[in-house]
């Protein structure tokens, strides 16, 4: 699977553009086409920056934002529920790269984003089963990361057979990624980030039409002509 870049991405909408409209009378610059998929990515994962510090000395670095990925699928194994990071987030003191999980239960729900599931550090599940008044988390579905990883404290997936996750992961802003830097961006984003930029660049002015006086139509029709159709 081709690793997805803003070059990559610039490159391919460039061609696009480029090769559907030869006649156009003007051109975007690949500057530009570089710009504006960083915009369309911010969009497209709806970021907003990171702008909480952490006490005890624990900084998050400048040009933090938070992107919200949906549609993520919950395994279940050995009666365990896991899920698979979609992206690989900065990497943050207590793991707070994972800012926060989601979940939809039915597939004509909706996510509930003011019922996210509590983050519990390594460790954490087993010192709560220990504990009987509170190894349920009252109620509450916990989560543990391991590397790429989450692990739920319940096995959701049983419990709930359609249920999907939206999680809000920490990344850089776009314009602080490189042109051959790893984008934080699913694969199956990359086609409809082209399609969106090729679409902003599509409707170009057409050249203005010049009348050659030479040729056929500058001519208008020959005399004989004239007393031929006569």
């Amino acid at each position: 699977m081709a690793v997805v870049t803003i070059y990559r991405l610039a490159e391919q909408a460039m061609s696009l553009i480029e090769g559907g409209d030869a006649k156009a009378a003007s051109s975007v610059s690949f500057g530009e086409l570089k710009i504006a998929c960083g915009q369309i990515i911010n969009s497209m994962l709806k970021t907003e920056y990171f702008n909480i510090n952490l006490k005890m000395g624990e900084m998050i670095p400048n040009g933090t934002v938070l992107g919200l990925y949906e549609g993520i699928e919950v395994q279940s194994s050995n009666g365990v529920s896991q899920a698979t990071l979609p992206i690989k987030p900065i990497k943050l003191p207590r793991n707070i790269g994972v800012w926060a999980v989601y979940p939809r239960y039915a597939n004509n729900s909706n996510y509930e984003y003011n019922k996210e599931f509590i983050p519990l550090q390594m460790g954490q599940t087993g010192l709560l089963q220990s504990q009987p008044l509170i190894n349920d988390l009252l109620g509450q579905v916990g989560y543990e990361c391991f590397g790429d990883k989450l692990f739920f404290t319940k096995d959701i997936k049983a419990l709930f057979p359609d249920i999907v996750l939206a999680m809000r992961l920490a990344v850089m802003d776009i314009s602080q990624y490189g042109d051959y830097d790893t984008l934080p961006v699913l694969p199956e984003m990359e086609s409809e980030i082209i399609k969106q930029v090729v679409a902003l660049y599509s409707v170009q002015p057409t050249a203005d039409k010049v009348v050659d006086a030479t040729s056929a139509e500058g001519k208008g029709t020959p005399l004989n002509q004239q007393k031929q159709t006569q």
